[in-house]
């Protein structure tokens, strides 16, 4: 079962034998619901099973964040690899596609929850997440820099990376109030991106100035 509540690129991650359809469905219910309100009669209903197939697969409702914060880390290294990353449009479909990441996975972004804080290594995990991505921002800035579209002298790059992260991440909480059941993927994507692209303003060069409008676009169209 697919949900329209995530994006295609999710849609592919868990496969079609039956503990990805439970990853995918119970991914789409703690995203709109939140995991505490989703019951494990409801998982199984929307995955279409018995529960006791759930508790074959999964031992514990609890497991199911923990699946979902091993898919994330899998994920977010392919999508914030830079090294396929060679020019404007790689750089565009990478935001947009971090953006996607951030939407699919937005229950474990904007409430890491206590049952992942309470296992011995789930807080160090979740560290370890927050410092991949501060990293790669950071990479990306530097990268963004040598097409020459900004100019990073006057700037603490890793205090830009970290708004740009914090952007991100509590853009979530802000737009799941402010727009409610307006907000999907492309909406969430298409007016979040443009509050990082507003963090460097006062470092663009002419050329990241005449890219602006050719990111806005591709929002819009994608």
């Amino acid at each position: 079962m697919a949900s329209a509540a995530l994006t295609t690129a999710a849609q592919t991650v868990f496969g079609s034998i039956t503990k990805g359809r439970i990853l995918l469905v119970s991914l789409d219910l703690f995203n709109r619901f939140g995991f505490e309100r989703v019951t494990t009669a409801q998982l199984a209903e929307a995955a279409g099973i018995l529960e006791g197939t759930l508790w074959y697969h999964f031992k514990a409702k609890k497991d199911l964040p923990l699946a979902h914060l091993d898919a994330l880390e899998v994920t977010l290294e392919k999508h914030l690899d830079l090294s396929s990353t060679n020019g404007p449009d790689d750089i565009d479909e990478h935001m947009i596609a971090t953006f996607d990441l951030l939407w699919d996975f937005r229950y474990l972004v904007r409430e890491p929850i206590a049952v992942i804080q309470e296992q011995a290594d789930g807080r160090s995990r979740l560290k370890r997440i927050y410092e991949y991505v501060e990293r790669r921002i950071e990479e990306r800035l530097l990268q963004v820099e040598e097409l020459g579209w900004v100019d990073l002298s006057t700037a603490n790059v890793n205090t830009l990376a970290v708004s740009c992260f914090l952007i991100g991440r509590y853009w979530l909480d802000y737009a799941t109030i402010r727009f409610g059941d307006d907000l999907d993927a492309r909406a969430f994507r298409t007016v979040g991106i443009p509050q990082i692209l507003s963090l460097l303003t006062p470092y663009l060069s002419e050329e990241g100035k005449k890219r602006v409008p050719a990111v806005r676009e591709r929002l819009v169209s994608t």
